[in-house]
């Protein structure tokens, strides 16, 4: 009995789209994102840039250090098709921000900084509170960004609007 796929062998290519998408739009407008009830949200791509091997027989790519993205090699690997496998991502809301890396095809974040703790916090339960906060607080900002993204991509005119925007973004 063969076992079904997983959801990253079927949809990962969405959580890939999903990294370019943000590098696009950091580079674009900014990386600033309103989210649903007011929330402003900066994104940015940090010293970690993975992209994935176009067939299994091949080797990722990874680029490390200051601004991979501004990179020729990014650049190219853009332009020749290259999948973006995984980012490391600067996260900020007003005075917080996280750092963590986000594997696109699993959706999953590793190597989470948190925000400092608050200035309130006194004991450990206090400590423990404010980073199972900021811990839940990074989840709901990723997922929002998310929906976000997909709202841009299933729209009947994605094609022609958005795909076609971050295609000649691409081929710069």
């Amino acid at each position: 009995m063969t076992k079904p796929p997983s959801g990253s062998e079927t949809h990962g290519f969405l959580g890939e789209e999903f990294i370019t998408w943000l590098w696009f739009r950091w580079e674009t407008s900014g990386g600033e994102f309103i989210l649903p009830g007011g929330r402003v949200i900066g994104i940015a791509i940090d010293d970690f840039l993975t992209f994935a091997a176009p067939s299994d027989d091949e080797t990722e790519h990874t680029l490390r250090h200051g601004l991979p993205t501004r990179t020729e090699e990014a650049r190219t690997a853009l332009r020749q098709g290259r999948r973006v496998h995984s980012a490391r991502l600067i996260v900020a809301e007003a005075n917080r921000q996280w750092v963590a890396t986000l594997d696109g095809a699993t959706m999953q974040l590793t190597g989470v900084k948190l925000p400092e703790d608050a200035e309130e916090v006194e004991s450990d339960s206090d400590r423990t509170a404010d980073r199972v906060a900021n811990w839940l607080a990074l989840h709901e900002i990723m997922k929002a960004l998310y929906s976000i993204f997909l709202r841009d991509r299933l729209a009947p005119n994605y094609r022609a609007t958005g795909a076609e925007q971050q295609a000649q973004w691409m081929m710069q």
